[in-house]
Formats: structure tokens, sequence, C-alpha cells
């Protein structure tokens, strides 16, 4: 089953400053992304993530990003 993919203006319509990470705004469904929850779906997603961003630019942000995100969550939220 093939879903329509959204556009920016229809991902972002109805967001503010005040509203943008609320975290019902976070929440997708597999549905909403085309997906099955399934093993299969789960790797095909993972392999298309690496060749997006393995060895670019925004990849490297994006790792980097990652990381410092994670070490202030552990040093700020700790479980």
């Amino acid at each position: 089953m093939s879903k329509k993919r959204l556009s920016e203006k229809e991902l972002l319509k109805g967001i503010t400053l005040d509203t943008a990470y609320a975290d019902e705004l976070a929440a997708v469904s597999w549905g909403e992304l085309g997906l099955e929850s399934s093993e299969r779906c789960y790797k095909a997603a993972m392999k298309r993530i690496e060749s997006l961003f393995e060895g670019t630019p925004e990849g490297d942000e994006l790792e980097k990003l990652v990381s410092w995100t994670e070490a202030y969550e552990e040093e700020h939220f700790p479980f």
C-alpha cells in the first residue's frame, strides 16, 4: 500500500513557535510513514538512513549533534 508523502508545507501546518516542540507533534505512527512494524521495514529504514547521511557533511553534523544531545541528556536528565 502506497501512501502520499506530505509536503514540507503540510508537515508544518499549524506549527507555531509555541507548539513546535510539543510531544504530540513528534509522535508519528507507522501508517503515517507508510511502513509496517516489521523487521524487514526496520532494516530497510536503517539502510536508507545510512545512505542519506554516511560520509556527507550533513551526516557528520547529525552525528555530532546526536552525540552532544545524548551527553547533555545523560548529564542533566539521568534515569
